[in-house]
């Protein structure tokens, strides 16, 4: 009698085992059906902001690709963050306002704007630049006037300290062509860029003279 109920708890034992086997087979396969329906979000024109491939200078456009570079230069002239490195890979030979400048427009801009980062830096203080005003340039003139807005936080880590707002104009003499450089090689690029250099720097586009209104 022990024998036949030891048989019987065994074959129901595996009665249940082989059901949960079943059930946990079931619930695989309606996994399995589920699908999944990618949406990609493209909220900016520039490559880093959207997946895809990035867009070319002739797609968007002369006029629209000089404003972003000069939106770019705006940025590098006067931004500021904690961060000496920053501002030493800055204001070096190699650095996007050095690339994107006359050698005189970069002797200037390290004796006075590039001075004034590093101070910024040095305390601890941060500085964001923007272009507020679509920018133009007015018949028969050779500058293109650039209106900007800096935000500077001189005290770090204290946010109940409003920013300084300041508001400037540049008339900046810029020499562009739609394409990358024409006197230096692709090779070279391709090494500058591979070793993390701005792309910014790598176009035909250089500030020869800036008039601070």
């Amino acid at each position: 009698m022990k024998k036949i109920i030891m048989f019987l708890a065994g074959l129901l034992l595996l009665v249940m085992t082989g059901g949960a086997i079943y059930l946990s087979g079931g619930i695989f396969d309606a996994g399995s059906n589920q699908t999944i329906f990618p949406f990609f979000f493209q909220p900016n024109n520039q490559s880093n902001q959207r997946p895809g491939v990035p867009q070319t200078p002739e797609y968007i456009g002369q006029t629209e690709f000089m404003d972003l570079l000069v939106r770019k230069y705006i940025t590098e002239y006067f931004y500021a963050a904690p961060d000496m490195e920053n501002i030493a890979q800055r204001t070096s030979s190699s650095g996007p306002i050095a690339l994107m400048s006359a050698q005189s427009v970069f002797n200037e801009w390290s004796e006075n704007e590039g001075q004034q980062i590093q101070e910024l830096a040095s305390n601890k203080s941060m500085r964001v630049a923007r272009v507020i005003d679509k920018i133009f340039q007015p018949n028969g003139s050779k500058y293109w006037v650039v209106n900007y807005e800096l935000l500077t936080w001189e005290k770090p880590n204290d946010f109940s300290v409003l920013p300084t707002v300041t508001r400037g104009t540049m008339y900046m003499d810029i020499t562009y062509q739609l394409g990358m450089r024409p006197n230096v090689s692709l090779d070279v690029l391709h090494e500058y860029l591979e070793k993390g250099g701005d792309p910014a720097a790598v176009f035909n586009f250089t500030v020869n003279r800036i008039i601070q209104g």
